[in-house]
């Protein structure tokens, strides 16, 4: 295990888009919408443009570890450092968003590189519409709902759920488990205002 990309990959997910277009903007984020600095209340308090920028960035993230190590057998673990720093952010006193997008670079990148040389992530049909019908399933949900923890939440979990599917290392299999309750801890107030019936909407 490489403790140095460990540490490179976690100071790369501290960098947070959010934070940085509001400061563009001349915008304090955390004081506005949800106060999270993540894809969703940027699109809620800085518009569509600065939201794709800030999505774009977060994917990028999560993926660029995978990309360069896939083939270290702990290259998930480096992904993961990724989402670590975006939630727990060094450059702004630890307090990042929810780890989502960032996750799902991960995700995307092993997906295209598929580092388990697994027959299911090799299928061809798979390979060409497994991204597009994940951002599907995101947007029809959110379409539905008009949540955007109740997409997010069920996107990470499939997500989650098609790698350990793919995977049969179990430390990897345990890395999956983990950075899936990780977010579903950071989504714990979402999830009390979810059964309180007062989540916000878009």
């Amino acid at each position: 295990m490489n403790f140095l990309v460990i540490i490179l990959s976690y100071i790369l997910g501290s960098i947070n888009f959010a934070y940085i277009m509001a400061k563009v903007k001349g915008i304090d984020i955390s004081s506005l919408g949800s106060g999270n600095p993540g894809t969703s209340n940027a699109l809620r308090t800085l518009g569509k443009g600065s939201a794709v920028i800030v999505l774009l960035g977060d994917l990028l993230k999560g993926a660029l570890p995978i990309m360069f190590f896939y083939e270290d057998q702990y290259f998930l673990i480096y992904g993961v450092a990724a989402v670590l720093g975006h939630i727990y952010p060094i450059f702004y006193k630890f307090k990042g968003g929810k780890g989502v997008a960032t996750y799902l670079g991960v995700y995307i990148a092993t997906v295209l590189k598929n580092p388990y040389n697994s027959e299911f992530l090799n299928l061809d049909l798979f390979q060409l519409f497994n991204i597009p019908a994940i951002a599907l399933f995101y947007f029809v949900l959110f379409k539905i709902t008009r949540i955007s923890a109740i997409a997010s939440l069920s996107t990470v979990a499939l997500t989650a759920g098609l790698l350990i599917f793919a995977n049969n290392e179990f430390l990897n299999i345990l890395v999956l488990i983990f950075v899936f309750i990780l977010i579903l801890v950071k989504h714990s107030e979402n999830i009390k205002r979810l059964i309180e019936g007062k989540e916000n909407k878009f």
